[in-house]
């Protein structure tokens, strides 16, 4: 976990994460997973409203960004925040949801 935790770390200084989340659709999902846990892409979108096909694309970014983690279970694929995040990521989710920016529509 030490070399993925510092890579995430340094990834994920203030400029990048706010780039990340300045997409409504980005924050909306990592928000939703905050608060969940983990979710399979299909739940997720019905969470968000959204199509199903833009959500995975959404947390394709994400997982390529080192963000979300990936755990496939036959043919579904569940997502949650990755291990290792620095603890402001979460404090700033958490912040997002109870502002109510993040909520789903």
């Amino acid at each position: 976990m030490g070399a993925q935790a510092s890579r995430l770390t340094e990834t994920l200084r203030g400029a990048e994460f706010h780039r990340i989340i300045s997409d409504e659709r980005r924050l909306r999902a990592l928000t939703c997973l905050y608060e969940a846990g983990e979710l399979e892409s299909e739940t997720l979108a019905g969470a968000l409203s959204q199509e199903p096909a833009q959500v995975r694309q959404t947390l394709a970014e994400l997982t390529a960004c080192g963000v979300l983690s990936e755990r496939r279970e036959r043919f579904q694929v569940h997502y949650r925040l990755a291990d290792g995040l620095p603890a402001w990521v979460g404090i700033a989710l958490g912040a997002a949801r109870d502002w109510g920016v993040a909520a789903p529509r």
